[in-house]
């Protein structure tokens, strides 16, 4: 139902050599998952900064799961041009365990550069917590936050898509 939406369009000519290669059709699974990750991924990490932030680890609890939406949305989803991957194409399948523990220490990662970054904040001047920079008004802080967590998850979504391609590459000539 959900492999429709997160699939392999394949970049060969020949989309019946490789059966993950199909276009994906509109179905309600896939506008289902597609609603749900980008839900999760924007209004409900959002609500959930607002309600957590004042706890210990809160901020850092909101960010994983809007991390972890973006990226399964980023990794598998046809961005910008990208191949898709389907969740139901073997050698998609065949790496789940592989993302699985590339993404337990990526969010590792990301809980410790956020718990040093935060960590920081009672030793900062006023300045980096004024709203003064660029034309969105974001304070120095939140730059400092940002920027890392969106290196960090790039890095994770090019890697993911990496080791995706060789294995779809693999499967194909072999």
């Amino acid at each position: 139902m959900f492999e429709e939406y997160l699939g392999a369009e394949s970049n060969d000519t020949d989309s019946t050599a490789d059966a993950c290669g199909t276009h994906p059709t509109v179905s309600p699974g896939r506008f289902i998952l597609f609603t749900v990750d980008f839900l999760a991924m924007m209004p409900g990490s959002l609500v959930l900064f607002f309600w957590l932030g004042d706890r210990p680890g809160g901020i850092q609890f909101a960010s994983m799961i809007g991390y972890t939406a973006a990226t399964i949305l980023y990794t598998f989803s046809a961005n910008r041009g990208m191949q898709r991957y389907l969740f139901d194409c073997p050698y998609v399948r065949s790496q789940f365990g592989s993302l699985a523990v590339r993404h337990i220490g990526f969010l590792v990662a990301l809980f410790l550069l956020q718990t040093v970054i935060l960590s920081l904040r009672p030793h900062l001047s006023r300045w980096w917590f004024s709203e003064s920079i660029g034309s969105r008004h974001m304070s120095p802080f939140y730059l400092l936050m940002s920027i890392p967590c969106g290196v960090l998850l790039l890095t994770e979504m090019m890697t993911n898509r990496s080791l995706l391609k060789r294995a779809h590459t693999a499967a194909s000539s072999g």
